[in-house]
C-alpha cells in the first residue's frame, strides 16, 4: 500500500479520534464541575472520580497517535544532533521500529485484558459499570499509535540509501 494513502486515511481517521478524546475531555470537565458544585450544596455525585477516570484513560488513549501524527511531542537530540543525517534516519528507523512493536504489544495486551474483564463479567466498584469498553478503546489509540509509527518508519526507510534500508 502506498504509504502516502495509508498517511491520508491516518490524518482523516485522527480527526473522529480527537472528536471522541474532546467529547471524553468534555465530560471529565462537566462531571467534575457538577460533583464541585454538588458537594457544596448537597452531597457528592456517586461514581464520579470512576467515570472521570475512565474518560481520561480513552481521552489520553486516543490522543496518543495524533500527537506522534502532527509531532507535537518532545525529542531530546542532545546526542543524535551530532549525527551524520543517514545515522539520525537509521536511528529514527530503529525507534520508529521499536515504538511500533512496544505498542502493538500493548495494544494487543490490552485487548486480550478487555476480553477478559468482559468474559469474566466484571463491573465497576461503585456504579456497577461495563468498563470493558474503556479498555477496548485503549487498546485501540495503542493500535492506532502503533500503525502511525508504522507509517514513520515507512517514511524514515525511504529515505535511508537503498543498501542500508535492506540490511534493516
Amino acid at each position: 500500500m502506498n504509504n502516502d494513502i495509508f498517511r491520508s486515511f491516518l490524518i482523516k481517521f485522527q480527526q473522529l479520534k480527537l472528536l471522541m478524546a474532546g467529547i471524553s475531555l468534555l465530560l471529565m470537565v462537566l462531571i467534575g464541575f457538577a460533583n464541585v458544585v454538588c458537594r457544596n450544596f448537597w452531597q457528592p455525585l456517586k461514581g464520579s472520580f470512576e467515570i472521570i477516570g475512565y474518560l481520561g484513560a480513552i481521552t489520553i488513549a486516543l490522543s496518543l497517535g495524533s500527537a506522534q501524527l502532527e509531532k507535537k511531542h518532545i525529542i531530546v537530540d542532545i546526542i543524535t544532533r551530532k549525527y551524520s543525517p543517514r545515522w539520525r534516519r537509521l536511528t529514527a528507523a530503529i525507534g520508529h521500529f521499536c515504538g511500533a512493536l512496544f505498542f502493538s504489544l500493548a495494544a494487543w495486551q490490552t485487548w486480550l485484558w478487555g476480553d477478559n474483564i468482559r468474559h469474566a463479567g466484571e463491573t465497576s466498584e461503585t456504579l456497577h459499570l461495563i468498563f470493558y469498553p474503556f479498555i477496548y478503546l485503549t487498546a485501540f489509540g495503542f493500535a492506532y499509535l502503533a500503525l502511525v509509527l508504522l507509517s514513520d518508519l515507512n517514511i524514515s526507510l525511504q529515505k535511508l540509501p537503498a543498501d542500508q534500508a535492506e540490511s534493516l
